[in-house]
Order: C-alpha cells, then sequence, then structure tokens
C-alpha cells in the first residue's frame, strides 16, 4: 500500500502542521511514506523532506498535483510522480481539518486518516459544533454567535444576544485553532476589539462567558474501524486566562502538562466517558483529541473537538497503551475500512421503471 503523507497548506496553523507533518514522516519511514507539502498558496509539492528546513525551499522540490477521478500524483509535465493509496493528514487548520481535503480525496478515491467531511466539517466550526453538542446533551459553557453582516448592521441585536450572556467574555473566531485570533473582553472597548481582530479570520463569531477559577483537560481516542481506544486524561498547567498560541508551540514558553492529570477516579472516568460519547455521536474516525473546562461548581463543560490535533496526539498513546507503529496502524486501518464502505456504497441508480431520464430536465 502507497501511504502518503499531507501536511502544510494554506492556514493559519501552516507552521504547526509542517512540524506534525516532519514528526509523521519520521514516524512512518519504514513504510517510505511520499511526502505531500501544500505551500501557504496552496501548490503541492514532493521530494525529499526529513526537517523544516526542507520543507521551506521549495525550489529543489518537484511540483505536484492530483484531479478528481484518480488517486496518482501527477508532475507538472503529466507525468505519474506516485500512485496513492492512503494519505496521513497533518494538516491542521482551514483547507485542511475543515472537511475540503477530505471531500477531495475523497473524489480522487484515496483513503484517509482522520474524521469524514461532515465530522471534521462540523468540529471546525464551533457555532454549529456547540448547537450539536447541546442538543446531544453535553454542557456547553454560557455563549452566542453572530456573523460579520449582523455585527456591521444589526449590532442592536448583536447587543441584546451578547447582554443575554453578560461579561467577561471570550471572543473566538468560529473556524479557527491554536487559540488563534481569540481574546478576554471585560468590558465594550475590549470587545469591538477583540471582535474585529476574530472577524479578520472568520466570517463568524463565539463570544463565550469567561469562567473564572476552571480547570482545562485533555482526553484523545484512537479507532482502527472496529475498537475504539480512549486515553489517559491530560491537564494543560501553567497558563492564566487561557491557552494562547505561543503557550501551546512557542519552546519554553509552553504550556506544561500533566499527563495523567492529577484527578479523582470518578472525574476521570467521567472525562473518558464523555470523550467515547462525542466521538462516536459525531461520528469521528481516526484520532481526535477532546478538550473540557471543569467549572468551580463541578460542572464539566465540552470545549471543542480537535479532528486533527497536534502531533496527531500520538503521545496520548505512543509508549503506553501501544508503540509507535501501532498507533499508525489503527489510524491506516480506520482509514481503509472507512473507503471500504464508501466503496460499497451504490452510485448508479434506475427508476423503478426501467427508464433512465430523457430530453431536458424538469423544472
Amino acid at each position: 500500500m502507497a501511504i502518503a503523507v499531507i501536511f502544510g497548506g494554506k492556514s493559519c496553523e501552516h507552521d504547526v502542521s509542517v512540524i506534525t507533518g516532519i514528526q509523521a514522516l519520521a514516524e512512518i519511514e519504514k513504510l517510505k511514506p511520499v511526502p505531500i507539502y501544500i505551500d501557504r498558496s496552496g501548490n503541492w509539492f514532493t521530494g525529499r523532506m526529513h526537517s523544516v528546513g526542507d520543507v521551506r525551499n521549495t525550489r529543489v522540490l518537484k511540483k505536484v498535483y492530483m484531479h478528481p477521478g484518480s488517486n496518482r500524483l501527477y508532475t507538472q509535465l503529466g507525468r505519474t510522480a506516485a500512485v496513492i493509496d492512503a494519505a496521513v493528514l497533518c494538516c491542521h487548520g482551514v483547507n485542511g481539518e475543515d472537511g475540503t481535503l477530505q471531500g477531495f480525496l475523497e473524489l480522487c478515491g484515496v483513503a484517509y486518516t482522520g474524521s469524514d467531511v461532515y465530522a471534521s466539517a462540523l468540529c471546525m466550526d464551533k457555532a454549529r459544533f456547540k448547537r450539536f453538542a447541546s442538543a446531544e446533551g453535553f454542557a456547553q459553557v454560557p455563549y452566542t454567535d453572530f456573523t460579520r453582516a449582523e455585527f456591521n448592521t444589526d449590532i442592536y441585536s448583536v447587543a441584546d444576544k451578547l447582554n443575554a450572556v453578560g461579561y467577561p467574555f471570550m471572543i473566538k473566531p468560529s473556524r479557527q485553532g491554536s487559540s488563534i485570533g481569540i481574546g478576554k473582553a471585560a468590558n465594550e472597548k475590549e470587545l469591538v476589539a477583540r471582535v474585529r481582530t476574530a472577524l479578520a479570520y472568520d466570517d463568524t463569531v463565539i463570544a463565550e462567558k469567561l469562567l473564572s477559577g476552571f480547570r482545562e483537560f485533555n482526553c484523545a481516542a484512537v479507532s482502527d474501524g472496529k475498537t475504539l481506544t480512549v486515553s489517559e486524561v491530560e491537564e494543560p498547567v501553567g497558563w492564566k486566562d487561557f491557552l494562547s498560541y505561543d503557550d501551546k508551540y512557542a519552546g519554553k514558553k509552553a504550556v506544561r502538562r500533566k499527563f495523567p492529570a492529577s484527578i479523582d477516579e470518578t472525574l476521570r472516568n467521567r472525562i473518558r466517558k464523555e470523550t467515547e460519547k462525542i466521538f462516536r455521536a459525531a461520528g469521528l474516525g481516526g484520532v481526535a483529541r477532546v478538550d473540557f473546562m471543569l467549572g468551580d461548581d463541578g460542572t464539566l463543560y465540552l470545549n471543542e473537538v480537535n479532528t486533527l490535533p497536534g502531533s496527531l496526539a500520538s503521545y496520548f498513546f505512543v509508549g503506553r497503551e501501544m508503540n509507535v507503529e501501532n498507533f499508525y496502524e489503527k489510524l491506516l486501518s480506520d482509514a481503509q475500512l472507512r473507503r471500504a464502505a464508501r466503496d460499497r456504497l451504490v452510485y448508479k441508480y434506475r427508476s423503478p421503471s426501467g427508464k433512465g431520464m430523457k430530453g431536458n430536465c424538469p423544472r
């Protein structure tokens, strides 16, 4: 089976994605994966990529592309550079984690790791995911959402929504990750500034009630298409108010983590059970990380689901429940089984009369 690792992308999370991609290439080196780097403009490249430095110099890489109906990777001259059976996806954020890349690969007939088009799009859109999660019975921090058009043309309606939640707020773009574009607002001046920042990254804004004295917990789950393995719980520590991009990724400033978290068995089991529940309810695939917040009143809030988490959340499992080979075996098994399920569906239809459509389509 020919495997590709796809990373980078036209996304604010491009740099993080490159790190995840280079890590995945090293971890499955025995499988001789085909590296596919997508630059910030959306161009695809392949070639020797063993480090972040190799990716930066695209002049020595080969520009490639794929097109619907074929699982071949083509050079600019139309020659076959590789045949791709399955892809390990490492593209964080928009144009990679939101269902767009997944949909394209389905049109090409390529199996891919992680969640499908619907689940990826749902979890990337915080506003729609919150409505879905609420309907499924998961507790949500009080919030509201509004669009750019509402903010620019119907500010009184937006004000009514915000007043129903009340200060202070955590303002977020609806479709971004890695804490990009988020900020807290304790008054009107800060609110307007944070909303304008969020609107630079998306057309929909989430305004959540900013909790005080809460703790954050993360838990991951990985599926091989048949069984689901839920990880231990981790707790990020050493941060204040919220985890910024620098807290998550900026070297020495990076937030510390307790893994496993120092919590009692009841809370541990509760978080792990909620992780499995949302994984199944949202129809997730491959690996996903689920983030929770525990209020000072004991309420466990489901914050968000990352369908393509940093480092593919491998550290939750590798060296504990499984080794690195087992981890990727599960991802690829899940990808192949889901593609096989799609292939079994019927894509041709003949009406009961046995007659096809003739003439112009009815209007």
